[in-house]
């Protein structure tokens, strides 16, 4: 008898219902029909936390050593986190996910400046470490050189073993910096 009213139940789960005279579509198609209409997922958006790390930088390069216009994306993390956490406080039951209207033009502006801000890093690690190899000998610079292969095959099995979404795309930009990296490094200077 249990097993018959569960059988029932499992085909009714993903379907829409009436309730007080509305028709009530299941919570997660509510989220996929909000993430298309808006062109961004739920986790995207509450992963900018994971968004705003820094690129990772050469182990013997100092943070000052980076150019010093690079903008850290600071003003623009706190007005969308101030966004995400109003949008939290506030949140209708009618409409759960107005915080993916209303923080998107944050969201933009955000994932702007990150992209911009990783662009400019990587460009001045790449300016950096060109001066440092070349200050290298020549088993040094076979050593170097297989240190960051080493690195990038690391982030890569990181992500291939990492389940969340944003953690994996974070590890794969780094193993792609990474790779940059080596072929710049391989590239006759001009």
């Amino acid at each position: 008898m249990a097993d018959n009213a569960r059988e029932q139940d499992a085909g009714e789960r993903g379907e829409v219902k009436r309730v007080l005279g509305r028709q009530q579509e299941p919570e997660k198609a509510r989220l996929n029909s909000a993430e298309k209409r808006h062109g961004l997922t739920w986790t995207e958006m509450h992963a900018y936390k994971d968004r705003m790390t820094f690129p990772i930088l050469p182990t013997m390069m100092a943070v000052e050593e980076l150019p010093k216009d690079i903008s850290l994306c600071d003003t623009v993390f706190r007005s969308l986190d101030r966004c995400i956490d109003k949008g939290i406080e506030s949140e209708n039951p009618a409409h759960p996910y107005s915080r993916m209207v209303i923080c998107k033009p944050h969201w933009i502006r955000f994932i702007k400046c990150v992209k911009r801000r990783d662009e400019l890093v990587l460009r001045g690690v790449k300016r950096w470490e060109r001066s440092y190899y070349s200050s290298l000998d020549e088993p040094s610079q076979s050593e170097y050189l297989e240190d960051i292969s080493t690195k990038m095959r690391y982030f890569l099995y990181a992500a291939s073993h990492t389940k969340d979404h944003e953690k994996r795309k974070r590890l794969e930009t780094n193993a792609q910096h990474c790779a940059i990296r080596h072929s710049n490094l391989l590239k006759p200077e001009v």
